[in-house]
């Protein structure tokens, strides 16, 4: 697997770090995966992950941490902070998350590795938080001091087994690499989901929608007690259609749709579909 760090967000980490030395300093990442995965709606495994990108970093306020030279903590006062830079980053850039740590050990020279404290602090409950998000997956970056004067960042990872493996130093890149340029895209318009929606909403059909990872957009319509019409939008809909599964939830079952799409005929090739199965 391939780690690499965004230009602007790597100046954003060194400069804090270096503003906190010798004490230990902390930031909040946000990430993105380039992952081989069968359907947008498969839990991602560590395995699947071709390249891990961090493409933002933002710098913990200073009243809402703790810190000492062999030990940083983001106080619990932080999580509406937290909270608020990922629900914003987000409706920027759909496809970063908050799937990993970020924190230094200025006491380590060119490498380290995650204390127990990481370990269980940090990677075990956020692993329990990105399985539930559909990553079987949690990562951890930790700065060290590099023979430069500088710093390397470490990257390490936590599998299902919650063995923590070593990735490497991540590699600073460009802010114009594909592969930043690919996690800091934005959605193309979320508004026609909204439109669909409503227009689903008004002829009383019970809509869920989430976002997945990848920018995906998930809704489910219930269409009746066993059977649910999941239509996944990908991040650049309407150049790219949306697609249709029929789900029955009692036999476990799903069968992909292939319907027709356009962005002003989108309302009533759903309602047509949904006609047709009530039908059926």
């Amino acid at each position: 697997m391939d780690v690499v760090v965004a230009r602007s967000a790597w100046k954003t980490i060194v400069d804090e770090l270096d503003r906190v030395a010798p004490r230990e300093g902390v930031l909040l990442p946000l990430v993105a995966l380039e992952a081989r995965t069968p359907h947008p709606c498969t839990s991602i495994k560590l395995g699947a992950i071709d390249t891990l990108v961090l493409a933002e970093a933002h710098c913990v306020p200073p009243h809402l941490q703790e810190q000492s030279t062999v030990h940083v903590e983001a106080l619990p006062t932080s999580d509406a902070w937290a909270d608020d830079i990922v629900a914003d980053s987000l409706r920027r850039s759909p496809r970063l998350r908050a799937a990993a740590y970020l924190h230094s050990h200025p006491f380590a020279f060119h490498r380290t590795s995650p204390s127990r404290g990481d370990i269980d602090g940090h990677m075990k409950p956020l692993l329990g938080r990105n399985t539930d998000a559909g990553l079987e997956a949690s990562f951890s970056f930790i700065a060290c001091t590099s023979w430069r004067g500088s710093w390397n960042l470490p990257c390490f990872a936590m599998d299902p087994r919650e063995r923590v493996i070593e990735l490497g130093n991540s590699v600073v890149v460009a802010d114009d690499d594909p592969r930043v340029v690919r996690a800091l895209a934005p959605r193309r318009s979320r508004s026609l989901v909204r439109r669909w929606r409503r227009h689903l909403l008004r002829h009383g059909f019970t809509v869920t929608v989430d976002d997945l990872f990848g920018g995906w957009i998930r809704a489910r319509v219930a269409i009746a007690p066993d059977l649910v019409l999941v239509v996944l939008f990908p991040l650049d809909c309407p150049a790219s259609p949306p697609r249709y599964d029929l789900v029955d939830t009692r036999a476990q079952t799903a069968h992909a749709l292939s319907l027709d799409f356009s962005p002003t005929a989108m309302e009533v090739l759903t309602l047509s579909a949904l006609a047709h199965m009530e039908a059926a």
